[in-house]
């Protein structure tokens, strides 16, 4: 199958999409949104019962931050393991096998359980998350055409969103109704439901590494573990990984601390920091969608993906990091909480953009291994990000702490998007790699 994107492309390209097809993979977009969401509420949910979860199993704080960053033990490693796999077996039933893991982790919880099961099962839970990012946009990418991908891109990353907005009252409410085991049930057969749905629906597209004899020799040729650190040095990739890594760092420390910075330093009432938050998680949305439609129109005209997506999500990154280093000025509360809005909602367009720009420049067969292990890199901001941010809170600066913090990420994310607009530039190192990029 051959996407076409206007005229021009149109007359390039042998073939259009069938109608069928398209309608096909537009819904394999919409269950992998789907697929996200459950993810994002996977991981919201031990916070949200974290008071329950301390009393009724009587854990000192220390042990229930054990658990939360158990979480992270396999994170990494099962989403570099996964995506090594990706390239070589059926996508669809990959896909089915990490559904499945969710529900085996969520679903123990359902019921009275000790310390040493809770602690196993965010472990197996981490294990069965982390390749579930890049492994679904890998299959986005097998559907759609390269100049086609920014949409379904942000469709699915917002999944994410919709996720932490949908599951905080809602989780919360199964918790109040029953108890705090409720929802770690209702997560569970969330993920059976899924999996059902994903059987029937689900799949790949051609958008794949090339399978023909021919290639064969070429193909093992690449496959060599010494590809992977030409890939991984390449200066696109690299400047990806900078930016997402202080991205992930934030967004992190966001979901951690923002709703303590709300409360405690800048004074709103406990029942309104709730909706606040949701009003910061959902500022993501039309960000990214607005900005993933001008791209996809820049280079519908014909300009280089370098500024298209290269320049996009570098001028993101610095206009964020200049919002996060403003909340440290004397502004009203409400101005703080735009600039909050501002700064995450960019920030976040890291992990939009960042996958399209390693599939630009990766081969087709490595995609999948490449997407999992920038992923995985990237993600071990996710143990630094909360606990320095803590450090700074609690070295003595009182509600100008988490402000402190935030300025000082917001100059991290100023220099990486400072650094992308040299770094990002898929064209070139595609060129001197010499392998068709996917």
């Amino acid at each position: 199958m051959v996407e076409t994107e206007g005229s021009a492309l149109a007359a390039a390209s042998p073939a259009t999409p069938r109608t069928g097809a398209v309608g096909r993979r537009w819904g394999v977009v919409a269950t992998l949104f789907l697929f996200m969401a459950i993810n994002f509420a996977d991981k919201a949910v031990l916070g949200l019962v974290a008071v329950p979860v301390m009393h009724d199993m009587q854990l000192t704080p220390a042990q229930f931050g054990l658990v939360g960053s158990a979480f992270f033990l396999l994170f990494s490693l099962s989403g570099v393991v996964t995506g090594l796999v990706a390239d070589r077996c059926n996508l669809k039933w990959l896909m089915a096998v990490l559904a499945l893991v969710w529900a085996a982790a969520q679903l123990p919880l359902g019921w009275q359980t000790t310390f040493a099961v809770l602690l196993v099962c965010r472990i197996l839970l981490g294990a069965g998350e982390g390749p579930a990012s890049p492994l679904a946009l890998h299959v986005v990418y097998t559907w759609f055409d390269d100049r086609e991908r920014n949409l379904p891109t942000t469709i699915v990353q917002q999944g994410a969103t919709v996720g932490v907005i949908v599951s905080g009252p809602l989780l919360t409410f199964l918790a109040q109704r029953w108890n705090w085991h409720a929802p770690f049930v209702a997560l569970g057969f969330a993920s059976l439901v899924w999996m059902a749905l994903w059987l029937c629906v689900g799949g790949s597209g051609q958008h794949r590494r090339p399978t023909s004899k021919a290639t064969a020799p070429a193909l093992r040729t690449r496959a060599r573990w010494r590809d992977f650190g030409r890939l991984l040095a390449d200066r696109t990739v690299i400047g990806v990984m900078l930016q997402s890594f202080v991205g992930y760092a934030i967004i992190s420390i966001g979901f951690t601390w923002s709703p303590a910075y709300l409360r405690l330093a800048l004074g709103f009432p406990a029942l309104q920091v709730g909706w606040i938050f949701a009003f910061l998680v959902g500022a993501q949305i039309p960000v990214g969608i607005a900005l993933a439609v001008f791209s996809h129109r820049l280079l519908a005209r014909g300009l280089p993906s370098r500024f298209a997506r290269g320049a996009m999500v570098s001028s993101a990154c610095v206009v964020s990091g200049l919002a996060y280093s403003l909340l440290y000025l004397g502004v009203s509360p409400l101005v703080k909480v735009s600039l909050l809005a501002l700064a995450g909602s960019l920030a976040i367009q890291t992990f939009s953009f960042g996958p399209l720009l390693v599939a630009e420049v990766v081969p087709a067969e490595r995609r999948g291994a490449m997407l999992a292990i920038t992923n995985s890199i990237v993600t071990l901001a996710g143990l630094l990000g909360p606990f320095a941010m803590g450090r700074v809170i609690g070295s003595g600066h009182g509600a100008q702490g988490y402000e402190l913090g935030f300025a000082f990420v917001g100059t991290l994310l100023f220099a990486t998007g400072c650094a992308g607009f040299f770094l990002l530039n898929p064209q070139r190192p595609a060129r001197r790699i010499g392998q068709p990029a996917g």
